[in-house]
């Protein structure tokens, strides 16, 4: 105890000072003598330009998977300048790919920065986007089923984009897969669909508090079905004949032209007509033709539509419009299939 004690003592003790010697420093001081020649900040990216544009521009879409947003939407920005300079090289593939993804962005300046983006790229070169609708309809179905509400409403503003450069392709590639997402965008569940009720009542709720991107939406789908029920007019079907003789000894100007022979494609045996099929067996269905596209929506979307629209016509606004036009256009396409 008695040496216990005095070693608590001593902790309260103050030595001595001495003549000629400096005041002792305290047990935890900290030694700030040193110089500091560098700071490494291990969040910080800085992009110094070389005489190599293309290794510049593979840096900048390696960003694209960066963790900060910021940094996501300073690189779409970066590459709409970019994109006229090299949307007919090699490097395009590169960068579609690693744009093509950030539709479902969490962020909505990111998903706004690469829908002007696209815009972009398709008034430069419109068959980029036909040449890569594979990969644009995977992510557009992504976003329409995304769990995430944002994204799921912006789909409609990334189909229109699509729609007014490559739209023809579009409905050809995709016309079942973008339709029911539509429907499942706005809250109308379709019969027979797999689950018919899945997150209908999130969706309505969602729409009813954003009235811009419902009429966004509303405005796709009228746009895609007007396009994808259409026969082709009288002036296009003349300036398609005329050079019906010389027009295959030259290089095609699509990137499928032979998607029609089917040749990488498995057969199966005949099935029942479109309109009478389950909605879940039209996934394997090629709608390549206009009648086969009307015989779909006529038999599996127009039922829904027609229920739906009716009720957004009293509420008014831009959405009562857009529903009005949709109900005259289900009247056109089923006078034109009959």
């Amino acid at each position: 105890m008695a040496k216990k004690k005095t070693l608590k003592q001593q902790d309260f003790q103050k030595k001595k000072l001495k003549v000629g010697k400096p005041k002792q420093a305290a047990s935890n001081a900290t030694d700030t003598s040193f110089v500091a020649k560098t700071i490494h900040l291990p969040n910080q990216t800085k992009l110094t330009s070389t005489n190599d544009p293309e290794a510049d521009l593979l840096r900048r879409l390696s960003l694209c998977k960066h963790h900060s947003e910021i940094t996501r939407k300073e690189t779409l920005i970066y590459l709409q300048g970019v994109v006229p300079r090299v949307i007919h090289g090699q490097i395009a593939s590169r960068l579609m790919s690693a744009c093509i993804p950030l539709m479902c962005d969490p962020n909505k300046q990111v998903r706004a920065e690469l829908l002007k983006l696209l815009d972009v790229i398709g008034g430069c070169d419109a068959n980029t986007m036909r040449l890569y609708m594979r990969p644009l309809v995977l992510f557009m179905g992504s976003a329409m089923t995304h769990i995430s509400a944002g994204v799921q409403r912006d789909s409609g503003r990334f189909l229109q984009c699509v729609l007014r450069h490559a739209g023809h392709e579009l409905v050809r590639a995709a016309w079942v897969k973008m339709l029911r997402g539509l429907c499942n965008v706005l809250g109308w569940p379709l019969r027979g669909a797999a689950s018919a009720s899945a997150g209908a009542g999130s969706n309505v709720v969602s729409m009813h508090k954003n009235r811009a991107l419902q009429h966004q939406n509303l405005q796709a789908l009228a746009d895609f079905v007007r396009l994808g029920c259409a026969e082709p007019s009288a002036a296009a079907l003349a300036d398609s004949a005329a050079p019906a003789l010389y027009a295959k000894y030259l290089l095609p100007d699509c990137p499928q032209p032979y998607s029609h022979l089917k040749l990488f494609v498995r057969e199966f045996p005949a099935e029942p007509a479109a309109a009478t099929r389950p909605l879940h067996e039209l996934d394997t269905l090629v709608c390549e033709d206009a009648a086969t596209r009307r015989d779909v929506f006529l038999g599996h979307f127009r039922p829904v539509l027609a229920a739906q629209l009716p009720a957004l016509v009293k509420d008014g606004g831009d959405c009562g419009r857009i529903a009005a036009n949709l109900l005259q256009l289900l009247d056109v396409v089923q006078q034109t299939a009959a």
